[in-house]
């Protein structure tokens, strides 16, 4: 119950694109996890400058250092948020300003959300394709062992 030889290409062929979109699929996963916890901090941002135009000069807060965890301060200003540029330099802006540039910076996070997540939908379609044919050559061929475990 051998195949001919140009099947038996086909077959690993077939099974060296399935395990390379199995690795893309992989790190676009990754990759729309991490946009997902980026665009969660941009919204407790946003969230944090909309709650400074609420509160009042010396008013008692807590300040976020990470990890869940907070130390008490007072408001010492509500004129200028500091936001990060970017390789490790920050910049001050006005409340309204923060919040259009955070609003920005969520908007093409989701965007680019958006495009890994059709990019993940493409890959997976051409997953679904592989598995269609590897299970036409184990149809067709008996079940060669090389296609175990893939469909």
């Amino acid at each position: 119950m051998s195949s001919s030889p140009g099947s038996e290409e086909e077959i690993r062929r077939l099974l060296a694109a399935y395990e390379q979109y199995q690795v893309q699929a992989e790190g676009i996963s990754h990759q729309l996890g991490l946009a997902q916890i980026a665009a969660q901090g941009l919204e407790r941002a946003l969230g944090a400058v909309e709650a400074l135009e609420e509160a009042e000069v010396d008013q008692e807060i807590l300040v976020p250092i990470g990890s869940g965890s907070f130390i008490h301060g007072k408001l010492a200003s509500k004129e200028n948020v500091v936001l990060n540029v970017g390789g490790g330099v920050s910049i001050e802006k006005s409340p309204a300003e923060a919040k259009e540039i955070l609003k920005l910076r969520k908007n093409e996070v989701l965007e680019g959300s958006k495009k890994l997540s059709e990019i993940l939908a493409k890959i997976d379609q051409e997953m679904q394709k592989i598995q269609g044919m590897m299970q036409q050559y184990e149809s067709r061929f008996g079940g060669g062992q090389e296609s175990e475990g893939v469909v």
